[in-house]
């Protein structure tokens, strides 16, 4: 009855927004459970630890950081051999950023995945190595999601890229991964994402820009605001549901915590390369389809986009030259040439409105700052749209509707539940009708603040680092967050993180009352010794697939980083439930 009880007020609670910083109760009802697999394991390593003692458990997390393909190859390594050494059931939360998250959204659609693992690794490696993928597909599903209001660079990156990447489009929810969840089975999934907007008013250590996706709730763990995950995308209004829209999938989750993993220099360049690609076959009339195995996006071709009438080539001409020009605007580079050129189409086209703007743009571009030129090419695509984009075909429109989002970098789109909620004023939130829900690697690139929650009460975190370049980077901005925020962390010895070049495989940091930290760089001197940089470029976060060798070399190499400290980890477990059994 109490069961029932439970799931009649989760129902009730579905429409609604939980503000408070407590736990939501499916993520507690699956640590609960998780807690007897978790005394079961350090039974097995021999470590001692009274069940009476239940609520003081050594609370352990595996934080996997970002790092695109390379960092999901890793973790499915780590997490491989984990269980081999028989740590893994010792593991309460399992906590991703990018390329990470695209691992664990793979494994939670095996609902025992932790017994399963190392079949999984095998799926991995044929998978990434041989399976191909259908552009037609991926075309189809862009299409699909233009048509929604919201429609973003996240799309387009969720459906050409992550689909390309990972070889397949997983079209489960998150919701859906309920059950490998809450079982007790496997450790309980935490995604990271980060809101673009508060991040960019606000300092980088502001708690408020850090969001989090469970398969129960998702929201700002900072400002303590929540909504059930299903519901996740709906539209709210004064924290209730007023139209419910469908959630989102699981590949189009990967897209959006694995969007930025570069710079936003390289993404930029990345996406305008892709989209002339994409699109040029078509836009020649050319009738090809690149299927399958493509190495690259240059093989890419689209099939015709419809009617090739005048009014489609004025409109597809014309979006090819804002993107031109929009490059050389973001690049401070001359515009004269790309304004002639779009004078003579709209003037051929006789779109009297967009002709009009285009030639007081060109008046007055020279004494604009280059955010009033942005904005001013936003709004000429917004005349040019209103003007001709009821009349051409579904793949211009598609063409134009990622080319306006590339000129407003619009990415992870999404209906705010915390519009004009009066609870939640004091967030800053409740006017905007919309939030933007980015890649967390921009920020620490490791989600500590999401697993630093204090009611996760978390004692051991496992650090992987699986970045590409200053393996100490997401633990030395951390330090600097919990130092702003007031949350406790380790006090970090800037001595022992200087050597960049060549780091260790594993650094412990610990205090008095707080989390212990272990930390391990995926490439060092270790587990690829005098060969560290040669790692790092032969695996590089802009490279998105890899060969089978290349596939199981990573593996590897992320495994010798548990092999070779299985005992630090065990020593650290047991330390910790010593010091928690003689508090009581």
């Amino acid at each position: 009855m109490e069961q029932i009880m439970k799931r009649f007020q989760w129902r009730k609670d579905d429409v609604r927004v939980r503000l408070s910083h407590e736990l939501s109760a499916g993520e507690k009802e699956a640590t609960e459970n998780r807690k007897a697999k978790v005394l079961e394991c350090l039974k097995s390593l021999g470590i001692a630890h009274d069940e009476d003692t239940k609520d003081n458990m050594p609370n352990i997390t595996i934080l996997g950081s970002g790092g695109g393909l390379r960092a999901m190859i890793a973790l499915q390594g780590t997490l491989v051999e984990m269980k081999k050494q028989g740590l893994l059931d010792a593991v309460l939360y399992l906590c991703g950023v990018s390329g990470s998250t695209w691992c664990m959204s793979t494994l939670y659609k095996d609902k025992d995945w932790t017994e399963n693992v190392q079949d999984l690794e095998e799926c991995l490696c044929d998978t990434l190595s041989k399976s191909s993928w259908d552009l037609h597909k991926a075309y189809s599903l862009a299409c699909q999601a233009a048509k929604d209001e919201l429609f973003s660079l996240t799309d387009v990156w969720a459906s050409f890229v992550v689909y390309k990447i990972l070889k397949q489009y997983d079209q489960t929810t998150l919701s859906q991964q309920h059950d490998a969840s809450t079982s007790g089975t496997n450790p309980y999934p935490i995604y990271a994402a980060v809101e673009a907007k508060i991040s960019h008013k606000a300092d980088e250590n502001s708690p408020g820009t850090w969001f989090e996706f469970t398969p129960h709730e998702s929201g700002f763990p900072g400002l303590g605001a929540f909504v059930c995950t299903k519901n996740l995308g709906s539209k709210f209004k004064n924290g209730k549901l007023k139209d419910n829209s469908e959630e989102k999938s699981i590949c189009y989750l990967q897209g959006l915590c694995g969007s930025v993993f570069g710079s936003m220099e390289e993404n930029i360049k990345y996406l305008k390369e892709l989209v002339l690609q994409i699109f040029s076959g078509g836009l020649r009339g050319e009738h090809q389809y690149a299927v399958g195995g493509a190495e690259n996006t240059a093989e890419m071709a689209m099939p015709p986009l419809g009617g090739g009438t005048h009014r489609t080539c004025a409109h597809c001409r014309s979006a090819l030259l804002l993107l031109e020009f929009h490059g050389h605007a973001s690049a401070g580079e001359d515009c004269e040439g790309v304004f002639e050129k779009l004078k003579e189409v709209l003037k051929e086209h006789k779109g009297k409105n967009s002709y009009q703007k285009c030639c007081e743009m060109s008046d007055t571009w020279g004494s604009k700052t280059l955010a009033a030129r942005m904005e001013e090419c936003a709004e000429f695509g917004r005349i040019f749209e209103t003007e001709h984009g009821g009349s051409v075909s579904s793949a211009c429109k598609l063409f134009w509707k990622i080319c306006v989002c590339i000129f407003r970098w619009r990415w992870g789109s999404t209906h705010n539940f915390l519009y004009k909620c009066c609870d939640a004023k004091s967030t800053g939130l409740d006017k905007d009708e919309v939030i933007n829900l980015i890649d967390a690697g921009i920020g620490i690139n490791s989600a500590y603040p999401l697993v630093l929650r204090p009611e996760r009460k978390v004692k051991l975190i496992l650090s992987f680092d699986f970045s590409n370049k200053d393996p100490f980077k997401t633990i030395k901005k951390t330090a600097e967050y919990c130092e702003a925020n007031n949350m406790s962390f380790p006090k970090i010895d800037p001595e022992k993180l200087k050597d960049t070049d060549t780091p260790s495989s594993c650094y412990i940091f610990k205090g008095k009352d707080v989390p212990t930290v272990m930390h391990f760089p995926l490439f060092n001197k270790e587990n690829c010794p005098d060969k560290i940089h040669d790692f790092r470029e032969r695996y590089s976060t802009f490279q998105f697939s890899y060969k089978e060798d290349d596939v199981k070399e990573l593996l590897k190499r992320a495994k010798m980083n548990i092999s070779n400290n299985k005992e630090r980890i065990r020593e650290e477990i047991q330390q910790i439930v010593s010091s928690s059994t003689k508090k009581f």
